[in-house]
């Protein structure tokens, strides 16, 4: 009977630790940063300073392919840093600090054919995660 409970707690403690996960990372925070504005994430301060480009292919259009728009983030607390990220994958979409990688995933509005896009209106959504 001795042996049977020993047994017995063993398997337990096996199982027991078999369940156990390893923590798993948590996903990105997705940021949405409007054009001008600034926010700080991870220790690190994110200004949207411009759009220096927007040739995206617009909504309703046919393009020779699909184009790009770049932006201007301004970084701090970790150095500082200008950042010049894009939408299209040809080209950098993170930009690397020592402790940061700052992520453009999208910039909206999308361009639309036949409407211009005002400045104040991009909004950029980016992640920032500390290395």
């Amino acid at each position: 009977m001795k042996h049977f409970l020993l047994l017995c707690g063993c398997l337990a403690a096996l199982t027991a630790c078999a369940d156990s996960k390893p923590d798993n990372p948590q996903p990105p925070k997705f940021i949405e940063l409007k054009y001008g504005s600034s926010v700080e994430e991870n220790g690190l301060r994110i200004s949207f300073a411009s759009v220096s480009n927007d040739s995206r292919c617009p909504a309703g259009a046919q393009c020779v392919w699909e184009g790009n728009a770049e932006i201007v983030l301004e970084l701090s607390g970790d150095g500082n840093h200008a950042a010049v990220l894009n939408t299209n994958p040809q080209f950098p979409q993170s930009y690397r600090t020592s402790e940061h990688v700052v992520t453009l995933k999208e910039l909206r509005p999308y361009p639309e054919a036949g409407q211009e896009i005002v400045m104040q209106d991009y909004i950029a959504v980016l992640t920032a995660e500390k290395r």
